[in-house]
Order: C-alpha cells, then structure tokens, then sequence
C-alpha cells in the first residue's frame, strides 16, 4: 500500500491526536557517582540513580486581566483657526500724541512723548486694538509718528521673540 495514501480512519486517528488534550510528561533524572546530573528520556545507565520528574503541561492561553488602569483620553484634532477671537488674540495699542503723530506698542503707550528740541512734552492717548491690527499698520510706516513704533530686532525676532510673527 502506497504510504502517501492514508485511509479515512487514520485521517481521524490524526485528528483526534491533534485535538486531544497534552497529558503529563515524564523525564528521568540521572545521577552519576560523581554528582553530575543528566535529565533524559531512556532509562539511566546501571550505577546511577534514576529518579522520574513529572512535567505538567503549560497551561492554557488566558488573556491578560484588565488592571484599573486609566484609559487613554482620544486624542482630539487641534486646528489652528485663522481668525481669531477677539477674546483670546493678544492686545497691542494705538498711541495718539496731541500733536497728531500715531504709533503702535505691544505694551501700554507712554503717558507722554518728548517734543522736538526745546518744545515742552506731548501727552498721549492710547486705546486698544488687536493685536494683528496692530502689526499690520507697523508694516506700513507712511504715517506721521512711525518711528515710535514699536519694533523687533532682528536679534529678537531671530530667537522667537516677535509679538508679530503670528500675524
């Protein structure tokens, strides 16, 4: 009978054997007159101590237990909206001199500025404005009063320190 060809009863021979439960294997511990032990599957040779241990078969797979751990909160979509509220965009200010001159400061304008040479100081008027109101109009100095805006150097704005750049 050709080998290759298996009839239907070992086919479910082989089927049982593959679902049956693994049972208890036993090894045999060998000890020689010098001590050395040898685990193994044949009987020890004569002269050495022959000793059976049982090996238990792994238990079967279980998934891992779920420990009060705290989930992960989902991550949320964070967009960067292009207008913003009037409530949360920074706050800059419009300076206005008595003489008519204008400019923009990041902090809080000057109660008052220094005139011309020898001219007594002129009082400031300030009043808030956004921020990218602000930057907008210090870009574009074709205003009396420009050179009092307030500016970044490039030293400054090369750390990261431009009030502007997000504007």
């Amino acid at each position: 009978m050709n080998p290759s060809v298996r009839t239907p009863a070992s086919l479910l021979l082989l089927a049982l054997l593959a679902t049956s439960p693994l049972h208890a294997q036993s090894v045999l511990r060998c000890v020689d007159e010098h001590g050395a032990v040898a685990f193994q599957d044949h009987p020890c040779m004569a002269g050495q101590i022959q000793r059976e241990v049982v090996i238990e078969p792994a238990p079967a797979y279980q998934p891992s237990p779920e420990y009060d751990t705290p989930r992960p909160q989902p991550l949320r979509l964070v967009t960067r909206s292009t207008r913003r509220s009037a409530k949360t965009e920074p706050r800059s200010f419009e300076c206005r001199a008595a003489n008519g001159e204008v400019f923009f400061r990041h902090d809080r304008c000057p109660s008052s500025i220094r005139g011309a040479r020898g001219t007594p100081s002129i009082s400031v008027r300030a009043s808030e404005v956004s921020r990218g109101e602000a930057c907008r109009r210090i870009e574009h100095p074709a205003r009396s009063g420009h050179e009092r805006d307030d500016r970044v150097s490039t030293y400054e704005r090369n750390l990261g320190r431009d009030p502007c750049r997000r504007f």
